[in-house]
């Protein structure tokens, strides 16, 4: 009987143990970045929650005067423990509130409430003391254009301005420097909304560099300003939706100061921060529509200032042989979008009609620097051409306000007559239909035709048969050739699988995209892939010109400019602007650039 009270006991200790262990791991507790803010600005509440199984719900308190936010997401982590076989399991969650005061005065954070495994659990009361605000806010955004008015089409920047108000602490008579206002800056740059500037911001920070910072005043407050720029090619008339561009920073508190582990003298470190944050206005930045008003007619959409010349080679050809014009277009301000500048359209010139044959297809555009050139192949169709007449590029002026025509010179040619025109690359015809003369020259027979041919000997013809018996062996071995000759091709240069393997992998891409930044990612890398070029390292212009060094038409380069600037448009706007939701004009715009004979190895180099 003593035998068997004594295992009750033991068994009775086990189970408050086990109960007291659980209830141990349950529990809440709150925690604040600092209990002193001023009106308008964040002060985050972060909540710790411990159960076994995580927990069900949280409700937070109404508090007249302050605004509670909760964040989306949440950090999470589980533990396990096993002591004398018994295992523990235990989850840790971190629920982040973002708390606005609405006025000034001493607020008391009432308990939220937490159900842990269906019981309710309670934070305790915090107390939040808000001041009025200052006049000059300590952070401000701004998103300008520069310049501030352009036309569609016109080359520019957007820029982002940030000014931090520089934090003191007169006790240690310290002034907030520019490198440690730039750290507070980029303190919070993953919660913060970047729009466009995203990337370079990271940038920044992930290569330890930072944009240089000035002293400015205003309103009487002083400030540290930074700037940051990308380049902007308006394609939609009106103020551009960049959407929401807000950062959020932890500004100090209060200081203290820490002695040096190895006792060689004191540092200071921030002691408490207040969160604050800031959001642009709308970008002060006017996209204006080219006017329509005495516009020229032949206008293709350039927009800036340039001048134009040609050449031709060579200067002296028969009918129906090619001519190379290379068209040079120079622009003189270095401010125009050279990308998607597109030739003059000599098949509507009436001084080249009826005189040339001129594809169909524009002149393909290379850009060199401040200058773009297009190359061209003419055939004249009689031989009373005497010159390449001048050519004329019409222009808008962004300064002046006023459409501009520059010309070339008319270059001096000789055409003399042939004996047989071609007007296309499949087809010829006989000039002046006169019979020609008929030689005998070593057995063989020249200017005969198939009817004549029993006249002057005998023929000769082969059977399939034979045919195939001749052509067989040397057939395949062209092809083992060129099958090892790729081979050692592919093993000298490791580009090669990545250029043949673009196309596959870029539509996978844009099959499985879900969101529109994701099939914008996809066009770029796939010009990256077939170029040569780093992943990631292009832009929408940089692709353009990209395309446009390695030949591709202007038509061709407008085609996937307009495929990516969709993608653009939804990224960095709403999922209203994505008008490619199932990505049918990026697969197309991948298809014609798969399509057109690039050199690609030509951008490299």
């Amino acid at each position: 009987m003593h035998l068997i009270s004594k295992r009750l006991l033991t068994l009775a200790l086990c189970i408050i143990a086990v109960i007291a262990t659980h209830a141990q791991a349950d529990g809440v507790a709150l925690r604040m970045e600092t209990q002193q803010a001023e009106v308008g600005e964040f002060v985050r509440v972060v909540i710790d929650i411990e159960g076994e199984n995580g927990f069900e719900s949280i409700t937070e308190p109404k508090i007249d005067g302050l605004v509670l936010r909760r964040l989306p997401g949440q950090q999470s982590q589980t533990s396990i423990s096993v002591v004398n076989n018994q295992r523990t399991r235990r989850v840790t969650s971190s629920v982040t509130y973002e708390v606005i005061a609405t006025r000034a005065g001493s607020f008391t954070i009432a308990p939220f409430s937490i159900m842990i495994a269906g019981r309710a659990y309670g934070t305790q009361p915090m107390l939040l003391s808000v001041k009025a605000a200052n006049d000059a806010p300590v952070l401000e955004v701004r998103v300008i254009g520069v310049p501030a008015s352009v036309y569609v089409g016109q080359k520019c920047a957007i820029r982002l301005e940030i000014f931090l108000k520089p934090f003191k602490a007169r006790e240690f008579n310290y002034v907030m420097n520019e490198q440690d206002a730039w750290n507070v800056v980029q303190s919070d740059l993953e919660q913060s909304e970047l729009g466009p500037f995203k990337q370079e911001l990271l940038r920044l920070r992930r290569e330890s560099q930072r944009p240089s910072g000035e002293r400015i005043i205003v309103a009487g407050e002083e400030y540290w300003k930074f700037r940051v720029e990308r380049e902007y090619d308006p394609i939609q008339v009106g103020t551009p939706d960049f959407g929401p561009i807000r950062i959020d920073l932890h500004y100090p508190a209060t200081l203290s100061k820490r002695r040096d582990v190895f006792g060689l003298g004191n540092s200071l470190q921030v002691e408490s921060h207040r969160f604050v944050s800031a959001t642009a206005a709308t970008p002060d930045i006017t996209v204006l529509e080219v006017p329509t008003i005495d516009q020229p007619k032949g206008y293709s959409g350039a927009v800036g200032s340039f001048s134009i010349r040609a050449t031709v080679s060579p200067t002296s050809a028969a009918v129906g042989d090619p001519m190379t014009l290379s068209i040079e277009i120079v622009d003189r301000e270095q401010n125009a979008e050279l990308g998607t500048l597109q030739a003059p359209d000599l098949s509507v010139d009436p001084a080249f009609t009826g005189s040339f044959k001129i594809p169909a297809e524009r002149a393909a555009g290379r850009v060199d620097g401040s200058r773009k050139v297009f190359t061209q192949t003419l055939r004249p169709l009689h031989d009373r051409i005497q010159e390449i007449p001048a050519i004329s590029f019409s222009t808008f002026d962004p300064t002046s306000q006023r459409f501009e025509t520059v010309s070339t010179d008319p270059i001096p040619i000789q055409v003399h007559a042939s004996e047989r025109v071609y007007l296309s690359d499949d087809s010829s015809v006989s000039n002046a239909g006169a019979p020609q003369p008929k030689s005998r020259v070593g057995g063989l027979v020249t200017n005969m035709t198939r009817e004549e041919a029993p006249e002057f000997g005998q023929t000769f013809s082969l059977s399939s048969l034979s045919l195939g018996a001749f052509a067989v062996p040397p057939l395949a071995a062209g092809i083992l050739f060129l099958a090892r000759r790729r081979k050692l091709a592919s093993a000298r240069d490791p580009m090669r699988k990545r250029r043949t393997q673009a196309m596959h992998r870029a539509v996978e891409r844009v099959r499985t995209a879900t969101r529109a930044d994701e099939r914008q990612h996809a066009l770029l890398d796939f010009i990256a892939d077939r170029a040569g070029l780093p992943q990631g390292a292009l832009t929408r212009a940089d692709a353009c010109r990209v395309l446009a060094t390695a030949g591709a038409s202007s038509a061709l380069v407008e085609a996937f400019d307009e495929a990516t600037s969709a993608a653009e448009r939804a990224t960095y706007g709403s999922a209203a602007l994505d008008r490619d939701p199932d990505g049918a004009r990026a697969l197309t715009a991948l298809s014609a650039i798969a399509d057109a004979k690039l050199d690609w190895e030509g951008v490299s180099r």
